[in-house]
């Protein structure tokens, strides 16, 4: 476990009282300082037959500690370190919006476009459905998931494609566009195709060469086929039992726009620095694109592009989870506290999300729900 930050002054007292009272300066220590009650935290899943998960924790553009517990490859004995690579799921949401933001900057992308203009194979779609809807996952697009899984071949994968392939001749709008928020990975799987026709390239293309190489995110890759290469990539875990069994592809592995980004500790503090200036793309925009979706009735969702809109006791926080099979990931940002909690794991019994609340909790800014 690596937990950098300054020692406790307690360290030493602690050694010399009685045993009786170790525990309760412990917590003394712990609540004095954070470093320490963040290594309390991850303790219990310390590992060298397990495995585990990362945390960094940025102030002030600093990264103020960070956390590796566990093993990264259980059968080959690799513990996690800053450049494991893992998948972040649906947190890689944040990446293909930020895709929209700056093809929108430059005139290449209108958020009010109907998706027809981009994708005429969802034309029985009509054209109310709009780029702000898949952003805002109010498209009212049906989910194919349980329907491609079911016809892959055996050892087979599917692609954006495929999907688009069977919106197109199969399943019902669940709702109108803009009338409700519902959660779709259908949407962003889309909405990848829609950045690919407005800039003419390859949707990895574009996060490589618009995101990834610019901001030196060097171990940051998009898994969009089975045999693209992560350097350092960790393995998906799901505990049967005491026993961490590694999991099995799956022919939904590498559906890009809704996940597939697999990512490292160090990339996601050069992402956070990004997202904290206008590396990328103006603060003006930035803004537009984080206020909340407004609906057919008048009322609001919390949801923008990419991102989770939540606030505690009047602290804005940004935050996202994701999960996909042995993977977990949340990112819980407060812009206005220039304050960030990165957690990243590789086995699916792990609540990332109450785990981020008791660090937040531990630094002293509100700590985020559960989702």
């Amino acid at each position: 476990m690596t937990i950098p930050g300054p020692s406790s002054p307690l360290a030493l007292a602690r050694a010399a009282l009685p045993v009786l009272c170790a525990a309760s300066v412990l917590l003394l220590a712990c609540a004095r300082d954070p470093a320490m009650g963040l290594e309390t935290i991850l303790a219990p899943h310390q590992s060298d037959r397990a495995p585990g998960a990362a945390v960094m924790v940025i102030r002030d553009g600093s990264v103020v500690a960070s956390g590796f517990v566990g093993l990264a490859d259980v059968e080959r004995r690799i513990p996690i370190g800053p450049r494991t690579a893992f998948d972040i799921a649906s947190v890689s949401k944040q990446f293909t919006a930020m895709l929209a933001m700056m093809l929108h900057e430059e005139g290449r992308l209108d958020y009010d476009a109907p998706v027809v203009r981009f994708l005429p194979e969802l034309s029985r779609f009509g054209e109310r459905m709009t780029v702000r809807h898949l952003l805002s996952h109010t498209s009212g697009l049906p989910d194919y998931y349980d329907a491609l899984t079911r016809a892959a071949a055996p050892g087979g994968w599917v692609t954006n494609r495929d999907a688009l392939a069977w919106l197109a001749r199969q399943g019902d709008p669940v709702f109108p566009p803009g009338d409700r928020f519902q959660y779709s990975d259908a949407g962003y799987e889309m909405l990848a195709l829609v950045l690919e026709s407005a800039a003419g390239r390859p949707f990895e293309e574009l996060l490589r060469r618009r995101i990834f190489e610019p901001l030196g995110m060097r171990d940051t890759r998009l898994r969009d086929r089975p045999d693209r290469s992560v350097p350092n990539r960790a393995r998906g875990y799901t505990l049967q039992g005491d026993r961490p069994v590694p999991d099995a592809p799956h022919p939904l592995d590498c559906l890009m726009g809704s996940g597939a980004i697999n990512t490292t500790l160090d990339d996601l503090y050069r992402w956070d620095r990004a997202l904290a200036t206008d590396r990328l793309v103006r603060r003006a925009t930035v803004d537009e694109a984080l206020q909340p979706m407004r609906l057919n009735d008048g009322s609001e969702s919390d949801y923008a592009f990419g991102w989770f809109l939540e606030e505690d006791d009047g602290r804005r926080r940004l935050e996202h989870p994701g999960s996909w099979l042995g993977f977990q990931a949340f990112i819980a940002r407060y812009p206005d506290d220039r304050f960030t909690v990165v957690l990243l794991a590789n086995r699916s019994d792990l609540n990332v999300g109450e785990l981020a609340g008791r660090i937040v909790d531990l630094y002293g800014v509100s700590a985020p729900g559960p989702r």
